[in-house]
């Protein structure tokens, strides 16, 4: 019996330890983490999540999703319980295999949009062997935490769950015979289209029909900042590491609202181009 438990303790002890090491970089310009405290309630709901979710455990990434539970809810399970429900939305994201992370599919559909809506720069990024856009996977692994300031990341992403709220997802969360992780399944039901954000109800409307679900809005996010970086990236960019700096040049000089509309304008322009080439099939 100790045999077997054998791995999953040594397991269980790296966990922790890896939690214990990113608990310390999470969130260190803000006082709240000055008090040990503080740290230690961050890494208690990490622990306790890494047990609960065994399936995913813990990964890098998660810290940053986790620190604003702690700051905006004084009780440690009320922070515990809404960080759980923000991961059945982006474990997909963290679950790992062998060959690959889930955030691969995101980045993925990332190549897609930008291939149809500025082919001259995905051109580009495949030459620089950018091809497979792991220059984005932070953004779209903690949502954009490390881009813009502690403030405006929450902004930001209370815009973009209003954006993409969806009555019969919104249900999934309240039952409590649902799966852990929210699948796309509660997509294509039939609903209201008034009730839903305005991002859900620009799909509805225009690729309600198709089989394909909808793709998260922070993929258009990223979108929009490759878009607004192209003229630099063409211009500027002769590797890499030249499209890492550029990027990067982005951090605490982001507007929320603005990217959340330009992200809007490029996810409408997006299905136009799918419809109109889905027309001449």
């Amino acid at each position: 019996m100790v045999k077997e438990t054998e791995p999953r303790i040594i397991q269980w002890k790296l966990t922790l330890h890896q939690i214990g090491l990113d608990v310390v970089r999470t969130d260190r310009t803000l006082v709240f983490y000055e008090k040990q405290e503080n740290l230690a309630k961050l890494w208690d709901i990490l622990a306790v999540y890494a047990w609960f979710d065994r399936d995913v455990g813990y990964c890098q990434g998660m810290s940053d999703l986790c620190s604003p539970m702690i700051i905006l809810l004084d009780n440690e399970g009320d922070a515990f319980w809404c960080f759980q429900h923000l991961m059945r939305r982006l474990r997909g994201n963290f679950r790992c295999t062998d060959k690959s992370v889930g955030v691969e599919t995101q980045l993925t559909n990332l190549a897609s949009v930008t291939q149809i809506i500025d082919p001259k720069l995905h051109q580009h990024l495949e030459t620089l062997g950018g091809g497979d856009y792991l220059f984005a996977f932070r953004m779209l692994m903690v949502l954009f935490r490390r881009e813009f300031s502690f403030g405006d990341s929450l902004y930001l992403w209370e815009m973009m769950w209003a954006l993409e709220y969806d009555p019969n997802l919104f249900l999934s969360y309240e039952d409590p015979d649902s799966s852990t992780e929210i699948s796309e399944g509660s997509k294509g039901q039939p609903k209201a289209i008034y009730q839903c954000g305005k991002y859900e109800r620009e799909y509805l409307k225009n690729a309600g029909k198709s089989k394909e679900p909808p793709l998260p809005i922070s993929v258009f996010l990223v979108a929009n900042v490759l878009k607004e970086k192209s003229p630099k990236l063409l211009s500027e960019a002769r590797g890499l590491d030249d499209v890492v700096k550029i990027l990067n040049d982005v951090t605490g000089n982001l507007d929320a609202r603005k990217a959340c509309t330009g992200a809007l304008k490029l996810h409408k322009k997006y299905l136009k181009k799918i419809q109109a080439a889905t027309k001449k099939l």
